[in-house]
Order: C-alpha cells, then sequence, then structure tokens
C-alpha cells in the first residue's frame, strides 16, 4: 500500500493525453474522475518487460469479461511518445487483442514523466534492463484507494485483486 493512499481530485494532473484513436483526453477528468481503474506504463519498442506486461493484463482482461470498460477501465501510457504515436499504439493493442475498455495513451514526454512520478510509476531508465520497471497502479477513484502491484503477478491473482476492488 501507498501509505496515505487518499489522493483526492487535485492530486492528479489533468494532463492532455492522446488514445490511439487520435482523441484527445484530460488524464483526471475524463479518464480517471468516478472510475474504478488500471494503469501501467509501456513503450511498444520495449523488450523484456512490457510485452509481458502488456500479455498479462490481456489475460486479465479475459478473465474479467465485459466488466473491461464498464466497471473497470485499463489505460497503458507509453512513456516512448517520440516513437510511439497513436497509430504504433493502436496496432501493439491490436496485436495484444485490447478489447474495448482498455485505452493506449501518449502524450508529451514531460506530461508523461510528471504523470508517472505523481502516480509513482516512474523509474529511472537507466537503472533497468529496459528502462522500466513493470507497475500496475490499481485505482478506486470514488473511494480514493489506490495500490502498487507487480504488473507481472499472475493473472488470476491481479483479476481477483482487481475484483475485490470492483
Amino acid at each position: 500500500a501507498l501509505g496515505d493512499n487518499r489522493w483526492g481530485a487535485n492530486y492528479f494532473p489533468n494532463v492532455e493525453l492522446t488514445t490511439q484513436d487520435g482523441k484527445t483526453v484530460h488524464f483526471y477528468d475524463d479518464l480517471i474522475k468516478g472510475k474504478i481503474v488500471a494503469i501501467d506504463l509501456i513503450y511498444t519498442t520495449c523488450q523484456y518487460s512490457c510485452p509481458l506486461e502488456t500479455a498479462r493484463l490481456a489475460q486479465v482482461q479475459k478473465i474479467l469479461g465485459d466488466r473491461v470498460g464498464k466497471d473497470i477501465f485499463f489505460y497503458s501510457i507509453t512513456i516512448d511518445p517520440k516513437n510511439d504515436t497513436p497509430a504504433v499504439l493502436k496496432a501493439y493493442a491490436k496485436k495484444f487483442h485490447a478489447g474495448p475498455g482498455w485505452t493506449f495513451l501518449t502524450g508529451k514526454k514531460e506530461d508523461i514523466e510528471f504523470l508517472s512520478k505523481k502516480l509513482g510509476l516512474y523509474s529511472d531508465p537507466a537503472a533497468t534492463l529496459d528502462g522500466h520497471t513493470p507497475h500496475l497502479l490499481l485505482g478506486n477513484e470514488p473511494l480514493g484507494q489506490w495500490m502498487r502491484n507487480s504488473a507481472l503477478d499472475n493473472p488470476r491473482f491481479l483479476s481477483q485483486m482487481i475484483g475485490d476492488f470492483l
């Protein structure tokens, strides 16, 4: 747990992001507010943890079925916006069979960095093999509950944790 994890609306940056469909959204207002969410950071050229992470989430999505996009929303935010354009993200989402309710996002590098630090998902690119630590942030914004987890956990375990949040 993140200690005092009652993060209110004023905690979240309302930065502008772009979805894989090229739509502009605001992080807090459009993506988080009033919702239960699972958020991770990825980049499409990542060799090690991201493909695994995304494949795990895809399995979680399968287990949760049509609750994704209704009761819970998945967000994968790229940390390589220069390379990961909406079109690249769209192809990546397709490759992993991401369904409705799972949005891939890009934006300005500095906005994404700021956001990832606020969400406790930032990792020093120099510190790991892929420049990235595979964390999954689960949040219930209406209740103000947030927890961080490894995104490489067993999909059943992750689904169960998400289920407890719902």
